[in-house]
């Protein structure tokens, strides 16, 4: 008696079944794997490359006395422009502001006009922005639309 369990199919037999499924190159399945894989031959060491930006970096590297001819390998090359310039960024002018008691008058118009309920909040507001008229504009105009302070305090 044999030890162990008794198989139907051997390995082999398995391996056939499985290398019959498999797609061997025949028939229009097969076109693709039939092609070649490589597009260009390097003509001086018979290399393959794949296309003709690996080739010139080929001969760079494997053939450095030789130049590179692509026109020799039927590619007709466009001439590379250079990247154009970007514009230098425009420096913006520094506004000049008004003193704090025009400014502070200006911001209680303002505040009397289109939110009274905050107007015991304008000393704290001339407090954290003292010098940073720029910021208290940008978030007046925010909140309020277009503002310009420099206009107000006139």
């Amino acid at each position: 008696m044999a030890k162990g369990k008794v198989r139907k199919h051997t390995a082999k037999e398995i391996q056939a079944k499985i290398d019959a499924q498999k797609n061997k190159g025949g028939g229009k399945k097969g076109i693709s794997q039939r092609k070649p894989k490589c597009k260009l031959l390097c003509k001086i060491c018979m290399t393959q490359s794949p296309s003709i930006t690996t080739l010139r970096e080929h001969y760079s590297n494997k053939h450095p006395k030789m130049p590179f001819r692509a026109s020799d390998y039927g590619v007709v090359e466009e001439k590379v422009c250079p990247p154009a310039k970007k514009p230098a960024p425009k420096k913006e002018e520094k506004k000049t502001y008004p003193p704090n008691p025009k400014i502070k008058k200006a911001l209680v118009e303002l505040y009397t006009a289109k939110a009274p309920e905050k107007l015991g909040n304008i000393d704290k507001i001339m407090e954290k922005y003292d010098g940073k008229w720029a910021k208290l504009e940008e978030g007046l105009s925010k909140k309020f639309g277009k503002i310009d302070l420099n206009a107000m305090c006139k």
